[in-house]
This record gives C-alpha cells, sequence and structure tokens, in this order.
C-alpha cells in the first residue's frame, strides 16, 4: 500500500527533520521574547491609563496564540516523523486516496488529500477558539 519510494521518504523525511529544527529553534527564541516582554515593560514601568493596559493585555494575548500555534506546528512535525516510515504515511487519514508528492513536499506533516483538507477546515473552522 506504499505510494512513495524509498527516496521519496527519505527526502520527506530530511524536510520534516529540517522544519521541526527550524520550529523548535523558533519556538524556543519566542518565549525567550515572551519572558522579556512582560506586561510592565509594555507599560513601562508605570501604571498606563485603560488603552495601554489593553494593549498590554491584547499583545500578550496574541504572544500566547502564537507560542500555541507553534507549539501544536512542532507535535504535528514530531507526528509525522514518527510515522513517515509507515506503510501508509502518504495516504489521506479521511479517505485513504494518496496524498500527491508535491503536496507532501509542500507541507510534509499533511494527513489528509486536499479535499478532506478542505472539508475539515469547513467542519472544524472554529473548534479550540472561543467566542464571545
Amino acid at each position: 500500500m506504499n505510494h512513495l519510494t524509498a527516496s521519496e521518504k527519505s527526502t520527506l523525511e530530511a524536510a520534516l527533520r529540517e522544519e521541526h529544527s527550524r520550529a523548535l529553534k523558533q519556538l524556543h527564541q519566542d518565549q525567550a521574547q515572551r519572558g522579556e516582554n512582560q506586561y510592565s515593560e509594555i507599560l513601562g514601568r508605570a501604571s498606563g491609563d485603560s488603552s495601554d493596559e489593553a494593549l498590554a493585555v491584547t499583545l500578550g494575548d496574541l504572544s500566547a496564540a502564537r507560542l500555541e500555534h507553534e507549539v501544536r506546528h512542532v507535535r504535528e512535525l514530531e507526528a509525522a516523523l514518527a510515522r513517515v516510515k509507515d506503510e501508509d504515511f502518504g495516504f489521506c487519514q479521511d479517505c485513504g486516496v494518496a496524498i500527491p508528492l508535491q503536496r507532501l513536499v509542500a507541507n510534509p506533516s499533511a494527513t489528509r488529500c486536499v479535499v478532506c483538507q478542505g472539508q475539515f477546515e469547513k467542519t472544524h473552522a472554529h473548534h479550540g477558539h472561543g467566542s464571545l
């Protein structure tokens, strides 16, 4: 059931390892930077007005969301690295169709074909996101 050659899998694994290394480095840099940008620094160590405080909270929320996204990306890459040697790597987890090599090269952690990914995004667009 393998549609990828050993050479293609090796190339994808190398791409995954490179992307994982880059994403992990970025995550560590952003965590360090977030630690340096505390609310008091944003406010200039003095109590600001309500708009300054709102800005500080918004920037903190954006930073947290960015870190959450980066952590999720690193985990996806780690999962793909664990799967790359599996016989069913490169097949859509929803419909079982072979994911085109070009898609896997562009996104080696892809687990769905383009059609199923589009459907997933439509039906899960707001999962994990709060609402007012």
